[in-house]
């Protein structure tokens, strides 16, 4: 029986039921009709903002931004102040923290995080939701003995299914536990390191990647392969030998490098991009060449991974014209390949196929690497 956090349900139920309640808060106190239709508008405004304050949550409680949701988002009378201490301004303010580094710009940003910017509640329901972080709510950062630690976000994953609007759930965003994602990795991943154990890059792509539980993992086992040149199984089967060991100052941005994503929920691929981005930096800390704290602020922009926002389903099928009528809102995303060039649509019938995608813009991954 798994003992980590994210598998308890003693600590997940009350979190997520808490989480709800203000929810529930929030969406009573945004402005509306009574009716069924725009009691699910404020539900999904309310649930935008109650999930980003929990990622800024766990950004704080592991120092990755500047502490302000968990020391309490102070209610200063009007009188006093020009509208800036509002706790709802505050917030928003905390949330901005977050969008700070070039693979997190876009979590705020309304054609990606919609609902948030569809209605505002009111200070009061929202200083209610900063005095529960600050006093109540349970700590996201926990020591773990097996399984993914805290700094990967693993929680503020599963959160996103368990607390926002229906819409994502049309997107059948489905959590895979980390030991489901080990069990898959074990006979596809590893079986791989050993057929290419003797290609330098190993490229892994998941074309539904979610939050991005699937591709933290990945990282963990790429990690192990590039710096000691061998990978242990974490369920069952043989463990993949044969790899060359490289220093883990070049190991970083070959796993970096390795590791590939899409998914059609623009909020939901920006999750990943932070998580995949954060857990990238954490890996160059442990290995002890990282000098400084883990900040968002701090991380260097190479360490952003290739998580582009598409319907990986068509992408490459059909032709770019094809391609915006059935997605009209993912056609005109910004950032949406994000790391590098546009979409390599297929060409229309007659036409000369498009040159590939610039990979990660201009920056050479392998620069100073011995082959």
């Amino acid at each position: 029986m798994s003992t980590h956090p994210v598998d308890d349900a003693t600590f997940t139920k009350p979190l997520i039921r808490a989480l709800h309640r203000h929810v529930d808060q929030l969406a009573a106190s945004i402005p509306g009709p009574n009716t069924h239709t725009d009691h699910q508008r404020r539900q999904r405004i309310a649930a935008a903002w109650v999930y980003l304050s929990a990622v800024v949550a766990w950004a704080e409680d592991h120092a990755l931004i500047d502490v302000t949701l968990r020391t309490g988002l102070r209610k200063v009378p009007a009188r006093f102040t020009a509208g800036h201490a509002r706790p709802v301004v505050a917030l928003a303010q905390a949330m901005g923290k977050l969008t700070i580094h070039p693979a997190t710009q876009w979590l705020m940003h309304p054609a990606y995080n919609t609902a948030l910017h569809a209605g505002t509640p009111t200070d009061d329901a929202v200083q209610a939701l900063g005095d529960w972080w600050a006093a109540d709510a349970p700590s996201l950062a926990h020591e773990v003995t097996s399984g993914p630690p805290s700094i990967t976000g693993w929680i503020i994953g599963d959160l996103l299914q368990a607390i926002t609007d229906e819409r994502r759930k049309g997107f059948a965003l489905a959590q895979t536990p980390w030991w489901v994602c080990d069990f898959l990795l074990d006979r596809t991943l590893i079986p791989a390191l050993t057929e290419f154990r003797h290609e330098r890059l190993i490229r892994t792509m998941d074309p539904s990647a979610g939050t991005g539980h699937m591709l933290i993992r990945t990282m963990d086992y790429l990690w192990e392969w590039y710096t000691t040149g061998r990978c242990e199984p974490r369920s069952a089967g043989t463990t993949a030998t044969g790899g060359t060991r490289v220093h883990p100052q070049w190991a970083l941005p070959r796993v970096v490098a390795s590791v590939d994503g899409v998914e059609i929920d623009p909020l939901t691929a920006a999750i990943a991009r932070l998580r995949c981005t954060v857990y990238a930096a954490h890996l160059a800390h442990t290995a002890g060449y990282a000098t400084g704290p883990l900040r968002l602020d701090s991380i260097p922009r190479e360490l952003t991974p290739r998580i582009g926002v598409a319907d990986s389903l068509l992408l490459g099928k059909v032709n770019a014209d094809t391609y915006a009528s059935a997605h009209p809102h993912l056609a005109t995303l910004p950032g949406a390949s994000f790391t590098g060039g546009d979409w390599d649509h297929a060409a229309p019938a007659g036409q000369p196929e498009p040159t590939p995608p610039v990979v990660l813009g201009q920056l050479d991954l392998f620069d100073g690497i011995a082959a």
